[in-house]
């Protein structure tokens, strides 16, 4: 295993933490208001804002759940393509550019799943009648760009230098 493996690896699970504290708090300071109950919620509280900041927890829990988890597959699927690059290091660029499969491949799986786990926690479930109509659609696709924000830039940052080539836009980040 190449010394610089374990640096590599804290380095992506920095940057998905710093991804999800962003998550979390576009979702608590920027969707969890009132105005993102729906309507039929906002009539059952009345008025009232202690029902209303309970159903806005409520709302705030199951939205952060999902986008949360993403974004850790996400960071778990970079550790596994950091580790795949250290264990088979490429010899080339045409090596290099062969290990790009593998890495679209991950990336495909985590936005599939992210999806997934968003449909069967926000969209097609009983959260989605608590909130707006639009929620659940701008939590969905926040947790699709930035599960895959935190795998790209997880891999481009910290992949070796020899092997940039395989992540597209790590010329970007120099190195």
């Amino acid at each position: 295993m190449n010394s610089k493996l374990v640096p590599r690896l804290a380095g992506v699970l920095a940057v998905n933490g710093i991804i999800a504290g962003i998550f979390w708090a576009i979702v608590k300071f920027g969707l969890a208001k009132e105005s993102g109950l729906s309507q039929q919620v906002l009539g059952l509280t009345e008025g009232d804002p202690v029902r209303i900041q309970s159903y806005l927890e409520e709302m705030t829990g199951g939205l952060l759940v999902p986008g949360v988890i993403g974004i850790v597959l996400g960071a778990a699927l970079a550790v596994i393509w950091l580790i795949i690059v250290d264990r088979n290091p490429p010899y080339g660029d045409q090596s290099a550019k062969a290990k790009r499969g593998s890495w679209a491949g991950l990336l495909l799986f985590g936005a599939a799943v992210t999806f997934g786990l968003f449909w069967w926690r926000v969209i097609a479930a009983p959260l989605a009648e608590l909130a707006a109509p639009s929620i659940p659609v701008t939590v969905t696709g926040l947790g699709e760009i930035l599960m895959a924000l935190g795998f790209w830039l997880s891999t481009a940052i910290f992949v070796p230098s020899s092997t940039k080539i395989a992540v597209p836009g790590a010329g970007l980040l120099g190195g």
